[in-house]
């Protein structure tokens, strides 16, 4: 019997619908989130939805930081909607994902997936 690799977090960018890769991650054992945003603000409250956030999350990077790093089990978000907020906004997207990534690199793993909104593969 082959061993299952451990979990890891990652940032994956992807042209595989947010559904696939969804239940691709649940499968692996992730607990997942989707949302679709294309700003900055539409980002900041919608991952509260989409990951379950405690009703005190502020809306806005601190906030989120402090919530991410609250996150006990293997957490994947699926983004579709990035695509705007990284060409029309390049300063909010740098920020985003500057706390984005340094969740990343910690535990439990947490992994970003920058999907398409439909269809692809």
């Amino acid at each position: 019997m082959t061993p299952t690799p451990p979990l890891r977090g990652d940032l994956l960018r992807t042209p595989v619908s947010a559904a696939r890769v969804a239940a691709d991650l649940r499968a692996r054992g992730f607990r997942v989130g989707r949302l679709d945003a294309h700003d900055r603000a539409e980002f900041v409250e919608h991952v509260a939805a989409a990951l379950q956030f405690p009703a005190h999350y502020g809306r806005n990077l601190d906030a989120l930081w402090d919530c991410l790093t609250d996150l006990t089990v293997p957490t994947a978000l699926v983004w579709t909607g990035w695509e705007d907020l990284a060409v029309s906004h390049p300063d909010d997207w740098a920020a985003v994902m500057a706390v984005l990534v340094d969740r990343i690199r910690a535990e439990p793993p947490f992994t970003l997936v920058l999907a398409a909104a439909s269809a692809g593969h």
